[in-house]
């Protein structure tokens, strides 16, 4: 039971971190193309 509550928290954290990254990429992104005209 704690191995699987353990391997959840593992997935969502994952998740997360992709979405801040994710997030975190298309800022820079627009702050880029700002910049540039």
């Amino acid at each position: 039971m704690k191995k699987e509550t353990i391997t959840m928290d593992a997935k969502l954290m994952f998740l997360w971190m992709r979405w801040i990254f994710q997030l975190h990429n298309h800022n820079h992104l627009e702050t880029k193309m700002i910049r540039h005209f």
